[in-house]
């Protein structure tokens, strides 16, 4: 048995951000009102608040920014358990949970 709880908590960068639910939600409520395909300023300020209230790691949400599409094709094709991780070399990509 493991005693010591720090273990989880490295004090070097995450190797995960979890998005939740929450976040999730006000992204969709956020989404449901344009176009994917024709993002404007305010819709994607909107978003990008919404990411940085959700995410406090600076380089999670420049990713997460900056991949856009890719997070809502996955919050689209109806997968809600989304993750941003990064490897051991620092490359980052959105983990998913099958439906």
């Amino acid at each position: 048995m493991i005693a010591n709880r720090s273990w989880l908590k490295p004090k070097g960068k995450p190797y995960f951000h979890q998005i939740s639910l929450y976040c999730i939600e006000k992204l969709i409520k956020c989404m449901e009102s344009i176009d994917i395909e024709e993002i404007d300023f305010h819709a994607c300020f909107k978003m990008q608040k919404i990411l940085s209230d959700e995410i406090g790691d600076t380089e999670f949400l420049v990713y997460t920014i900056e991949n856009f599409d890719e997070l809502f094709s996955y919050i689209i094709n109806g997968y809600l358990n989304i993750r941003i991780c990064r490897d051991i070399t620092g490359e980052m990509c959105f983990g998913v949970v099958k439906k």
